[in-house]
């Protein structure tokens, strides 16, 4: 059979195959010298103290006032008429704007920090921030290390936390560094691989050798790295946000599943989250954009609204309302915006906002996706997760979706995969008891 097929052809086959093989020695050796890098890094740091920490230090009624009279103060260009195509409207700006000012209480915001205990720690180059309670059944459950990510703070958390905590679950929530109560980092490179490190090292340092992990946006990343870089620890990753894929499993269901999808889809509901197609490229079309800008020029963005909360509004708050709204390509941005805020919550959009505003961390927060995109994407692409059991939460507003199907290319052992009828991006706020559930369903099932 083989004389019937043309020697060029063959050699064409064969030196495919041989450039393949090639590129992902080479890839391999490159995650090695990574992980290695990144490993001998976290082994040069020394022990340090934990100590209390109060966030009312911080988010002060001074600060608070200087946010609301500069609000006051703003400058919004408000000549255009009709829709706007050109991102935040100054309609969304001016109502967050108008409610922060006129109706958000000081109690409001410090009602999402307070209640909790809070510690600081050094590791490495990063003061850590992180919130540890102990539930009563400490020693029946492993502890929960509660991961959030950008523009998130632990203000996502401050409903779910009690929530686990009456269940009997300890749990373990650090700031993302750079962002909230966590000290921007002195040096370069503390990257989303370093930050798995460090938050590694937090767990040993409380004395956990063994501990479930939970995270959505780059929660989601560096719990999946956390888990590739140390899985003896790690008995469970469960995850809000799936991992994007454009390798070969992803285009095949796509292609097929547009035309044929009872052929690729295992039910209809994951039909309906995959579809249409042109629905969930377009909000990631809109939604995206601001990725490629902050892992490449996050700091000049960032000193606009580092010293402007109006522009921390049409930057960073927009974000809670549209990674909350539902899809709909044919509505408008205001329409997309308010349908946010009432799916997020107004109150909360504030208490976020005061958070970066009083810890100044907003310029400095965009800096992990610099350090994603030019030290660990290819490390965490080729990376696989084997033997940890995986649960992802799949909720319809999120900003894209993955198959369980597409996801056993990241993921060797799934051991629960559920689609949710409500919810988004920010799910611990708006179904909370949807991911609450999933979680410790996922816990006591491994």
């Amino acid at each position: 059979m083989l004389c019937c097929i043309p020697s060029w052809l063959i050699g064409l086959v064969m030196l495919v195959g041989l450039l393949i093989y090639l590129k992902k020695k080479k890839t391999e050796r490159a995650c090695a010298k990574r992980l290695q890098e990144v490993l001998d890094r976290a082994n040069s740091w020394c022990d340090s103290p934990i100590e209390e920490f109060d966030p009312l230090t911080t988010v002060t009624v001074e600060r608070v006032e200087d946010m609301k009279r500069r609000l006051r103060e703003r400058i919004v260009d408000r000549t255009l008429q009709g829709p706007s195509c050109y991102g935040t409207p100054f309609s969304y700006v001016d109502k967050v704007a108008d409610y922060f000012t006129e109706k958000c209480s000081f109690s409001t915001i410090t009602d999402t920090l307070t209640g909790f205990n809070h510690y600081k720690t050094v590791i490495g180059d990063v003061t850590l921030h992180f919130v540890h309670m102990e539930g009563k059944d400490s020693k029946k459950h492993q502890p929960i290390l509660l991961l959030h990510g950008w523009p998130s703070t632990i203000v996502e958390f401050h409903r779910s936390i009690p929530l686990l905590l009456k269940q009997g679950y300890t749990v373990v929530a650090p700031s993302l560094p750079g962002l909230g109560f966590t000290a921007t980092p002195t040096v370069p490179g503390v990257s989303p691989m370093v930050i798995a490190a460090v938050y590694s090292t937090l767990m040993k340092r409380l004395g956990y050798t063994k501990y479930v992990v939970h995270g959505g946006d780059w929660g989601s990343i560096i719990g999946q790295l956390l888990t590739t870089m140390y899985p003896e620890q790690v008995i469970g990753l469960h995850i809000t946000m799936n991992r994007v894929s454009t390798g070969v499993r992803a285009i095949l269901q796509t292609a097929i599943g547009t035309v044929l999808p009872g052929l690729v889809y295992t039910s209809k509901k994951e039909e309906n989250f995959m579809h249409p197609i042109g629905g969930l490229s377009t909000r990631m079309y809109k939604q995206m954009a601001y990725f490629h800008a902050q892992s490449v020029m996050g700091d000049s963005i960032g000193y606009g609204y580092a010293d402007s909360p109006t522009g921390l509004i049409g930057w960073i708050g927009t974000c809670f309302s549209l990674a909350s709204s539902p899809r709909d390509p044919q509505s408008t941005i205001e329409r997309t915006l308010d349908e946010g805020i009432g799916l997020f919550g107004m109150d909360n959009i504030c208490a976020m906002l005061a958070v970066f505003w009083c810890t100044r961390t907003a310029q400095v927060s965009m800096r992990i996706y610099n350090e994603f995109y030019w030290r660990d994407m290819g490390f965490f692409k080729a990376s696989y997760i084997k033997n940890v059991p995986v649960a992802v939460s799949n909720f319809p507003n999120e900003i894209f979706h993955v198959t369980k199907f597409v996801s056993g290319a990241s993921f060797g052992n799934i051991a629960q995969f559920h689609y949710h009828g409500t919810g988004g991006h920010f799910c611990h706020i708006d179904n909370m008891a949807g991911v609450v559930a999933d979680l410790t369903t996922f816990i006591e099932r491994i």
